[in-house]
Protein backbone atom coordinates (compact mmCIF):
# COMPACT_ATOMS: atom_id res chain seq x y z
CA UNK A 1 0.00 0.00 0.00
CA UNK A 2 1.18 3.51 -0.71
CA UNK A 3 -0.13 6.99 -0.32
CA UNK A 4 0.41 10.39 -1.87
CA UNK A 5 0.62 13.45 0.29
CA UNK A 6 1.21 17.16 0.00
CA UNK A 7 3.61 18.71 2.49
CA UNK A 8 5.93 21.61 2.86
CA UNK A 9 9.42 20.59 1.84
CA UNK A 10 12.07 21.84 4.23
CA UNK A 11 15.27 23.04 2.67
CA UNK A 12 18.73 22.77 4.14
CA UNK A 13 18.04 26.14 5.77
CA UNK A 14 16.00 25.31 8.93
CA UNK A 15 14.33 28.73 8.83
CA UNK A 16 12.99 28.33 5.28
CA UNK A 17 10.57 25.94 3.67
CA UNK A 18 8.77 25.90 0.34
CA UNK A 19 5.39 24.50 -0.64
CA UNK A 20 5.54 21.16 -2.42
CA UNK A 21 3.14 21.62 -5.32
CA UNK A 22 3.73 18.14 -6.76
CA UNK A 23 2.24 15.15 -4.89
CA UNK A 24 5.08 13.10 -3.46
CA UNK A 25 5.15 9.31 -3.11
CA UNK A 26 5.31 8.25 0.56
CA UNK A 27 5.64 4.54 1.45
CA UNK A 28 2.87 3.28 3.68
CA UNK A 29 5.15 2.33 6.54
CA UNK A 30 6.25 5.98 6.67
CA UNK A 31 2.60 6.87 7.24
CA UNK A 32 2.08 4.34 10.06
CA UNK A 33 5.42 4.23 11.85
CA UNK A 34 5.34 7.02 14.45
CA UNK A 35 9.10 7.42 14.24
CA UNK A 36 8.99 7.85 10.46
CA UNK A 37 5.85 9.88 9.93
CA UNK A 38 6.18 12.39 7.09
CA UNK A 39 8.37 15.30 7.98
CA UNK A 40 10.81 17.47 6.16
CA UNK A 41 13.51 14.88 6.86
CA UNK A 42 11.49 11.81 5.80
CA UNK A 43 10.14 13.52 2.71
CA UNK A 44 13.58 14.82 1.85
CA UNK A 45 14.98 11.30 2.06
CA UNK A 46 12.34 10.01 -0.33
CA UNK A 47 13.15 12.78 -2.79
CA UNK A 48 16.86 12.07 -2.36
CA UNK A 49 16.14 8.41 -3.10
CA UNK A 50 14.32 9.27 -6.31
CA UNK A 51 17.11 11.58 -7.47
CA UNK A 52 19.79 9.05 -6.54
CA UNK A 53 18.10 6.18 -8.34
CA UNK A 54 17.43 8.16 -11.50
CA UNK A 55 20.97 9.51 -11.74
CA UNK A 56 22.77 6.14 -11.71
CA UNK A 57 22.44 2.53 -10.59
CA UNK A 58 23.14 1.75 -6.92
CA UNK A 59 23.23 -1.24 -4.62
CA UNK A 60 20.53 -1.92 -2.04
CA UNK A 61 22.93 -1.01 0.76
CA UNK A 62 23.70 2.36 -0.84
CA UNK A 63 20.01 3.16 -1.35
CA UNK A 64 19.10 2.06 2.17
CA UNK A 65 21.70 4.48 3.48
CA UNK A 66 20.18 7.31 1.43
CA UNK A 67 16.74 6.46 2.76
CA UNK A 68 18.01 6.03 6.30
CA UNK A 69 16.48 2.60 6.75
CA UNK A 70 17.33 -1.10 6.49
CA UNK A 71 17.71 -3.08 3.27
CA UNK A 72 14.57 -5.05 4.20
CA UNK A 73 12.48 -1.89 4.38
CA UNK A 74 14.12 -0.64 1.18
CA UNK A 75 12.83 -3.70 -0.67
CA UNK A 76 9.31 -2.86 0.50
CA UNK A 77 9.74 0.68 -0.80
CA UNK A 78 11.02 -0.52 -4.19
CA UNK A 79 8.11 -2.99 -4.47
CA UNK A 80 5.58 -0.28 -3.65
CA UNK A 81 7.19 2.08 -6.15
CA UNK A 82 6.92 -0.55 -8.87
CA UNK A 83 3.29 -1.24 -7.94
CA UNK A 84 2.55 2.44 -8.33
CA UNK A 85 4.08 2.59 -11.81
CA UNK A 86 7.72 3.50 -11.36
CA UNK A 87 9.90 1.59 -13.79
CA UNK A 88 12.91 0.25 -11.89
CA UNK A 89 15.65 -1.66 -13.69
CA UNK A 90 17.42 -4.42 -11.74
CA UNK A 91 21.00 -4.56 -12.99
CA UNK A 92 23.23 -7.14 -11.27
CA UNK A 93 21.85 -6.41 -7.80
CA UNK A 94 21.85 -2.72 -8.53
CA UNK A 95 18.79 -0.55 -9.05
CA UNK A 96 18.16 2.21 -11.59
CA UNK A 97 15.00 4.29 -11.82
CA UNK A 98 13.89 4.94 -15.40
CA UNK A 99 13.56 8.74 -15.92
CA UNK A 100 10.68 8.07 -18.31
CA UNK A 101 8.51 6.44 -15.66
CA UNK A 102 4.87 7.64 -15.67
CA UNK A 103 5.47 9.73 -12.53
CA UNK A 104 8.18 11.78 -14.21
CA UNK A 105 6.20 11.99 -17.42
CA UNK A 106 3.27 13.51 -15.51
CA UNK A 107 5.55 16.15 -14.02
CA UNK A 108 7.33 16.77 -17.31
CA UNK A 109 4.11 17.53 -19.17
CA UNK A 110 3.87 20.84 -17.34
CA UNK A 111 7.45 21.92 -18.06
CA UNK A 112 8.46 19.70 -20.97
CA UNK A 113 10.02 20.89 -24.20
CA UNK A 114 9.33 19.52 -27.63
CA UNK A 115 12.31 17.77 -29.21
CA UNK A 116 12.71 20.72 -31.56
CA UNK A 117 12.83 23.14 -28.61
CA UNK A 118 15.25 20.89 -26.73
CA UNK A 119 17.56 20.65 -29.71
CA UNK A 120 17.44 24.41 -30.27
CA UNK A 121 18.45 24.98 -26.63
CA UNK A 122 21.21 22.39 -27.03
CA UNK A 123 22.48 24.20 -30.15
CA UNK A 124 22.56 27.55 -28.30
CA UNK A 125 24.42 25.98 -25.38
CA UNK A 126 26.91 24.44 -27.81
CA UNK A 127 28.07 27.92 -28.73
CA UNK A 128 29.05 28.64 -25.10
CA UNK A 129 32.64 27.97 -24.07
CA UNK A 130 32.72 25.22 -21.43
CA UNK A 131 35.77 26.72 -19.76
CA UNK A 132 34.11 30.07 -19.18
CA UNK A 133 30.74 28.56 -18.28
CA UNK A 134 30.83 24.92 -17.04
CA UNK A 135 27.08 25.05 -16.46
CA UNK A 136 26.54 25.01 -20.24
CA UNK A 137 28.19 21.61 -20.52
CA UNK A 138 26.11 20.24 -17.65
CA UNK A 139 22.88 21.44 -19.26
CA UNK A 140 23.87 19.97 -22.62
CA UNK A 141 24.47 16.58 -21.02
CA UNK A 142 21.10 16.70 -19.26
CA UNK A 143 19.28 17.64 -22.46
CA UNK A 144 21.09 14.88 -24.33
CA UNK A 145 20.20 12.24 -21.73
CA UNK A 146 16.57 13.17 -21.19
CA UNK A 147 15.61 13.99 -24.77
CA UNK A 148 17.89 11.41 -26.42
CA UNK A 149 19.55 14.10 -28.51
CA UNK A 150 22.41 11.74 -29.29
CA UNK A 151 19.89 9.93 -31.47
CA UNK A 152 19.40 13.05 -33.59
CA UNK A 153 21.32 12.57 -36.78
CA UNK A 154 22.34 15.40 -39.10
CA UNK A 155 19.20 14.46 -41.04
CA UNK A 156 17.03 15.74 -38.20
CA UNK A 157 18.98 18.98 -37.99
CA UNK A 158 18.85 19.32 -41.75
CA UNK A 159 15.07 18.96 -41.59
CA UNK A 160 14.83 21.92 -39.21
CA UNK A 161 16.94 24.07 -41.52
CA UNK A 162 15.09 22.75 -44.58
CA UNK A 163 11.73 23.80 -43.15
CA UNK A 164 13.07 27.29 -42.47
CA UNK A 165 14.49 27.54 -45.99
CA UNK A 166 11.14 26.51 -47.45
CA UNK A 167 9.30 29.19 -45.49
CA UNK A 168 11.87 31.83 -46.43
CA UNK A 169 11.68 30.83 -50.08
CA UNK A 170 7.90 31.25 -49.99
CA UNK A 171 8.29 34.67 -48.38
CA UNK A 172 10.82 35.80 -51.00
CA UNK A 173 8.64 34.57 -53.86
CA UNK A 174 5.54 36.25 -52.44
CA UNK A 175 7.44 39.33 -51.24
CA UNK A 176 6.18 38.91 -47.70
CA UNK A 177 7.44 39.91 -44.26
CA UNK A 178 8.61 37.15 -41.89
CA UNK A 179 9.40 36.77 -38.21
CA UNK A 180 12.63 34.93 -37.45
CA UNK A 181 11.66 33.43 -34.11
CA UNK A 182 14.43 32.87 -31.58
CA UNK A 183 17.26 34.12 -33.78
CA UNK A 184 20.61 33.64 -32.05
CA UNK A 185 22.92 36.50 -32.96
CA UNK A 186 26.62 35.79 -32.61
CA UNK A 187 27.36 39.50 -33.00
CA UNK A 188 25.10 40.90 -30.27
CA UNK A 189 25.01 37.71 -28.17
CA UNK A 190 21.22 37.86 -27.98
CA UNK A 191 18.34 35.52 -28.79
CA UNK A 192 15.18 37.28 -29.90
CA UNK A 193 12.55 37.50 -32.63
CA UNK A 194 13.42 39.57 -35.70
CA UNK A 195 10.84 41.09 -38.07
CA UNK A 196 12.43 41.33 -41.52
CA UNK A 197 11.84 41.48 -45.27
CA UNK A 198 13.87 38.59 -46.78
CA UNK A 199 14.91 39.04 -50.40
CA UNK A 200 18.12 37.10 -51.21
CA UNK A 201 19.67 33.73 -50.33
CA UNK A 202 23.44 33.54 -49.94
CA UNK A 203 26.02 30.76 -49.66
CA UNK A 204 23.98 27.90 -51.12
CA UNK A 205 21.03 28.97 -48.97
CA UNK A 206 23.02 28.91 -45.75
CA UNK A 207 22.24 32.60 -45.16
CA UNK A 208 19.36 34.92 -45.94
CA UNK A 209 19.72 38.59 -46.78
CA UNK A 210 16.91 40.70 -45.35
CA UNK A 211 15.96 44.27 -44.57
CA UNK A 212 15.14 44.94 -40.92
CA UNK A 213 12.73 47.90 -40.57
CA UNK A 214 13.43 48.40 -36.85
CA UNK A 215 17.12 49.13 -37.48
CA UNK A 216 16.79 50.44 -41.03
CA UNK A 217 19.60 48.11 -42.12
CA UNK A 218 20.09 45.25 -44.53
CA UNK A 219 21.48 42.28 -42.63
CA UNK A 220 22.63 38.73 -43.28
CA UNK A 221 21.07 36.05 -41.07
CA UNK A 222 22.37 32.51 -40.68
CA UNK A 223 19.45 30.17 -41.30
CA UNK A 224 20.87 27.53 -38.94
CA UNK A 225 20.44 30.01 -36.07
CA UNK A 226 16.71 30.50 -36.65
CA UNK A 227 14.40 28.51 -34.37
CA UNK A 228 11.36 28.98 -36.62
CA UNK A 229 10.30 31.11 -39.57
CA UNK A 230 6.79 32.57 -39.55
CA UNK A 231 5.53 34.04 -42.82
CA UNK A 232 3.26 37.01 -42.18
CA UNK A 233 0.35 38.27 -44.28
CA UNK A 234 2.05 41.64 -44.71
CA UNK A 235 3.92 42.43 -47.92
CA UNK A 236 7.26 44.23 -48.25
CA UNK A 237 7.03 47.95 -47.49
CA UNK A 238 10.69 48.92 -48.04
CA UNK A 239 11.76 47.27 -51.27
CA UNK A 240 13.52 50.45 -52.36
CA UNK A 241 15.89 50.01 -49.40
CA UNK A 242 16.84 46.42 -50.18
CA UNK A 243 20.54 46.20 -51.03
CA UNK A 244 22.22 43.28 -52.75
CA UNK A 245 25.30 41.95 -51.00
CA UNK A 246 28.55 41.94 -52.95
CA UNK A 247 31.06 39.17 -52.15
CA UNK A 248 34.62 39.66 -53.39
CA UNK A 249 37.19 37.08 -54.48
CA UNK A 250 38.46 36.86 -50.88
CA UNK A 251 34.95 35.89 -49.69
CA UNK A 252 34.36 39.13 -47.79
CA UNK A 253 30.94 40.73 -48.25
CA UNK A 254 29.60 44.27 -48.22
CA UNK A 255 26.95 46.44 -49.81
CA UNK A 256 29.75 48.61 -51.21
CA UNK A 257 32.28 47.87 -53.92
CA UNK A 258 35.77 49.34 -53.59
CA UNK A 259 37.77 49.45 -56.86
CA UNK A 260 41.49 48.61 -56.77
CA UNK A 261 44.23 47.96 -59.31
CA UNK A 262 47.45 46.06 -58.62
CA UNK A 263 50.55 45.15 -60.62
CA UNK A 264 51.93 41.72 -59.74
CA UNK A 265 55.20 40.04 -60.63
CA UNK A 266 55.53 36.34 -61.51
CA UNK A 267 55.59 35.08 -57.91
CA UNK A 268 52.61 37.20 -56.79
CA UNK A 269 50.69 36.26 -59.95
CA UNK A 270 51.29 32.53 -59.40
CA UNK A 271 50.29 32.62 -55.74
CA UNK A 272 47.23 34.74 -56.45
CA UNK A 273 46.00 32.27 -59.08
CA UNK A 274 46.68 29.30 -56.80
CA UNK A 275 44.90 30.74 -53.78
CA UNK A 276 42.14 32.57 -55.65
CA UNK A 277 41.56 30.87 -59.04
CA UNK A 278 38.87 33.37 -60.00
CA UNK A 279 41.56 36.09 -60.10
CA UNK A 280 43.04 34.62 -63.28
CA UNK A 281 40.03 35.88 -65.24
CA UNK A 282 40.60 39.41 -63.92
CA UNK A 283 44.32 39.77 -64.73
CA UNK A 284 45.93 41.01 -67.94
CA UNK A 285 49.60 40.70 -68.98
CA UNK A 286 51.66 43.88 -68.54
CA UNK A 287 55.11 43.42 -69.98
CA UNK A 288 57.35 40.47 -69.26
CA UNK A 289 56.44 38.49 -66.14
CA UNK A 290 53.99 41.09 -64.85
CA UNK A 291 50.21 41.22 -64.71
CA UNK A 292 47.65 43.87 -63.78
CA UNK A 293 44.71 42.92 -61.56
CA UNK A 294 41.67 45.20 -61.68
CA UNK A 295 38.78 44.27 -59.43
CA UNK A 296 36.39 45.38 -56.69
CA UNK A 297 36.71 44.35 -53.06
CA UNK A 298 34.27 44.49 -50.14
CA UNK A 299 36.99 45.70 -47.77
CA UNK A 300 40.77 45.78 -47.53
CA UNK A 301 41.23 42.82 -45.19
CA UNK A 302 41.61 40.05 -47.76
CA UNK A 303 43.71 41.93 -50.31
CA UNK A 304 45.68 43.58 -47.50
CA UNK A 305 46.76 40.20 -46.12
CA UNK A 306 47.90 39.11 -49.56
CA UNK A 307 49.95 42.25 -50.17
CA UNK A 308 51.55 42.25 -46.72
CA UNK A 309 52.71 38.68 -47.32
CA UNK A 310 54.30 39.67 -50.65
CA UNK A 311 55.01 43.34 -50.05
CA UNK A 312 57.96 43.58 -52.46
CA UNK A 313 56.16 41.69 -55.25
CA UNK A 314 53.05 43.87 -55.52
CA UNK A 315 52.58 47.47 -56.65
CA UNK A 316 49.36 49.38 -56.02
CA UNK A 317 48.44 51.14 -59.26
CA UNK A 318 45.44 52.88 -57.69
CA UNK A 319 43.46 52.63 -54.52
CA UNK A 320 44.21 55.44 -52.06
CA UNK A 321 42.11 53.78 -49.36
CA UNK A 322 44.12 50.59 -49.71
CA UNK A 323 47.38 52.54 -49.37
CA UNK A 324 46.14 54.16 -46.14
CA UNK A 325 45.01 50.79 -44.82
CA UNK A 326 48.42 49.25 -45.45
CA UNK A 327 50.24 52.18 -43.83
CA UNK A 328 48.07 51.80 -40.75
CA UNK A 329 48.69 48.05 -40.62
CA UNK A 330 52.43 48.51 -41.06
CA UNK A 331 52.48 51.19 -38.39
CA UNK A 332 50.66 48.85 -36.02
CA UNK A 333 53.02 46.00 -36.81
CA UNK A 334 55.97 48.44 -36.70
CA UNK A 335 58.36 45.79 -37.89
CA UNK A 336 58.86 45.92 -41.62
CA UNK A 337 59.33 48.15 -44.63
CA UNK A 338 56.14 48.97 -46.46
CA UNK A 339 55.06 47.54 -49.80
CA UNK A 340 55.48 49.54 -52.97
CA UNK A 341 52.45 51.78 -52.60
CA UNK A 342 53.52 54.53 -54.92
CA UNK A 343 51.67 55.11 -58.19
CA UNK A 344 53.13 54.22 -61.52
Amino acid sequence: MCMWAKYRVHTRNPHRSVPCKTPVFIPYYYMTDKTLQPSGTALGRMLDLLLTMVADSHSAAELAEVLGTSKRNLYYVIKQMEDYGFVIHHLHRRYLLDPHSPFFQDIARTVDFTQEQAFYMYRLLSEVDNKSNPMAGLLRRKLTRYYHLNEFSPTWRDRLVYNNVQQLQRAVNQRRVVVLHGYSSGHSQTVKDRLVEPFLFLGDKADIRAYEPSSGLNKTFKISRIAEVEVMNDFWQHEDRHRQLFTDMFMFSSEERIPICLRLDLLAHSLMCEEYPHAAELMKPDGRNHWVLTTDVANYVGIGRFILGLYDHVEIVYGDGLKRYLRERLSAMSAMDGPQIGGR
